[in-house]
């Protein structure tokens, strides 16, 4: 088969104000990251992300309104600590650039022992800046839409931010207090609440002229929110995705009403399992609001972990502990089921087709050659 479209990159903008200090440190399939400083001097070093237009909007299947929103709504919501800060924007003919703040420590995801987790201190502390990070959006009239742990991304300190608004909506008018529902199916399988793909295959059925049926998006939100603490908790999620004739582990979460007898839930604190409860409830009437989980029992507990400003008190002490729980053998390579991959697509027939944040990979022989 033939390269990509692209492949050979037009040389990056010209005219960019910054310096580019490092060649790419990270890549997905329609944009890659690197290292900037300011023009005249070494610091602060900032990231940022290089979206090639012929490589996204003809081979990896985005709309230039997708980018458009993303920028829009990352603008909307920078400015709280426990969110990647957007900085500024620009173009030329053949690139599309977005500057943000530097996440030095990583993401998240890849400091979680699989079917162990990170301990119920550090769980909750990561989980209390998730909840701050969403309550501040939600507070903006946005929601996220793809939150789970390759989204949030780690200072030097080991204060979370969350990051990726590529498919964040706005759900709230803050001027009329209106709300919208939403009809996309989008997000990663494991992590999307119920209806929405319950949305998507009533949308699927409806006839000619009947309304559009659709989903909260911050309700969802909420839901997304305690599948990352579950796996915080012990390294794994509780399922593949929220169907019932496609997960038996979420059929039976459902046929017991959220009592499952499986190993996983068992290794769950009695305290934090009652939250977990409360926000994953199939009927979106009956699930936790974010003013639920603030005076929840398992939320309001200290943590040794956190100051006062909700920041890392010890950043010393939470890198060492993350640490000793991470079984890694340097003596061997990496196994590759331990890195990274894009979420697992839903089927699209006859489930709705799933959107998500990492486009499909053109299946090309090459990949594209950021450093072209």
């Amino acid at each position: 088969m033939g390269v990509p479209p692209g492949s050979q990159a037009a040389p990056l903008p010209s005219n960019l104000p910054f310096r580019l200090v490092s060649k790419t440190i990270g890549s997905g399939a329609y944009a890659s990251i690197r290292k900037a400083v300011p023009k005249d001097k070494p610091k602060p070093v900032i990231a940022v992300k290089f979206i090639n237009k012929e490589h996204a909007f003809r081979v990896g299947r985005l709309r230039p309104k997708q980018i458009e929103l993303e920028i829009s709504l990352h603008r909307q919501v920078s400015g709280h600590a426990n969110i990647i800060r957007f900085l500024s924007h620009g173009d030329d003919q053949s690139w599309i650039w977005i500057a943000m703040e530097l996440a030095e420590g990583g993401d998240l995801f890849d400091k979680i022992e699989a079917d162990e987790g990170v301990g119920e201190d550090i769980a909750h502390f990561y989980f209390k800046q998730l909840v701050n990070a969403i309550s501040w959006c939600h507070g903006k009239g946005v929601a996220h839409r793809d939150i789970k742990p390759e989204n949030m991304l780690l200072t030097a300190n080991g204060d979370l931010k969350l990051a990726d608004f590529g498919l964040a909506t706005n759900f709230l008018n803050l001027k009329t207090g209106d709300t919208k529902m939403c009809g996309l199916v989008c997000g990663s399988p494991p992590y999307i609440a119920p209806e929405i793909i319950q949305v998507g295959h009533a949308n699927q059925k409806r006839k000619h002229g009947e309304d559009k049926f659709g989903y909260c998006p911050n309700i969802s939100d909420i839901w997304s929110c305690a599948i990352v603490l579950f796996v915080l908790l012990v390294g794994n999620t509780p399922w593949d995705q929220p169907e019932p004739r496609k997960s038996e582990e979420f059929y039976h979460f459902c046929e017991t009403q959220g009592r499952p007898e499986d190993e996983l839930w068992e290794k769950i604190p009695s305290e934090a399992l009652s939250l977990l409860r409360g926000m994953l409830k199939v009927d979106v009437l009956e699930r936790f609001k974010l003013d639920d989980i603030r005076i929840h029992s398992w939320y309001t507990r200290p943590n040794k972990f956190m100051n006062s400003k909700g920041t890392v008190s010890d950043s010393v002490s939470l890198a060492t502990n993350m640490i000793e729980r991470l079984h890694i053998d340097f003596t061997t390579v990496p196994d590759s089921s331990q890195s990274q991959e894009p979420p697992k697509q839903v089927e699209s027939q006859p489930a709705p087709a799933l959107i998500s944040t990492q486009p499909v990979t053109p299946a090309f022989d090459q990949p594209f050659d950021w450093e072209a």
